[in-house]
């Protein structure tokens, strides 16, 4: 009987987990890209009374741009509800890493240069959690960092496999607090859930490098 207890409270914490992945992530993409919509349109609007028409169409051009990355985060965020580490992988991570690379320059006109080294031997969950911060960091450079070149490396070492995301955008200072940004906070928690560690080295002008580390014994 204990352990039927046990085994419902931990998966009641599962889903209270889950849920909260789940409104970060809504909040940190879909819904901050429709308040940046409704500002848009509201400056549209100020401008209208004014009678002021010139900037308008760059306005209207940048909101649907914004609505068709708004639509691309919300279409990755129900594929990745709906589908399984198996599903997210099957091509194994390295496989995984080059279409995330692909979809980066396309979307983004980026030069994304590749370095991955042979398939790790880690457990499939692993492998699916550094596909999703792969994919969170390159979202951050398609949104923010203004980069024109993007270094995706993995390395099988030893004792740990490492995967790095760097660019040569516009940085950041990440002691900073940024209000309203999970995407960060997101990246941890994945790299913590897997027994990772996560380094964000960035500074103002210089770029941004995301280097996750997690273990070779499988979990």
């Amino acid at each position: 009987m204990p352990s039927i207890i046990l085994e419902a409270r931990t998966a009641e914490v599962a889903v209270s987990e889950e849920r909260t992945r789940l409104a970060r992530e809504l909040h940190d993409t879909v819904a901050q890209t429709l308040y940046s919509i409704s500002l848009g349109a509201s400056r549209i609007l100020t401008l209208l009374e004014r009678s002021e028409t010139a900037p308008v169409q760059d306005i209207v051009q940048d909101l649907l741009q914004q609505a068709s990355a708004g639509q691309t985060e919300l279409r990755v965020l129900l594929q990745d509800l709906r589908s399984k580490d198996r599903d997210q992988v099957q091509g194994g991570l390295t496989g995984a890493l080059a279409s995330l690379a692909t979809e980066l320059g396309a979307s983004a006109t980026c030069q994304v240069r590749l370095a991955l080294g042979d398939e790790p031997d880690i457990a499939l969950s692993t492998k699916a959690t550094l596909a999703r911060i792969t994919r969170e960091a390159l979202q951050n450079i398609a949104k923010h960092a203004r980069a024109t070149h993007v270094d995706l490396t993995l390395e099988v070492r030893r004792t740990e496999v490492m995967l790095q995301v760097a660019d040569n955008g516009s940085g950041f200072d990440p002691s900073d607090a940024h209000p309203g940004h999970f995407g960060l906070e997101l990246m941890r928690e994945h790299a913590r859930a897997i027994g990772g560690s996560i380094e964000v080295i960035s500074a103002s002008g210089h770029g941004t490098q995301v280097r996750v580390r997690v273990p070779r014994q499988r979990r």
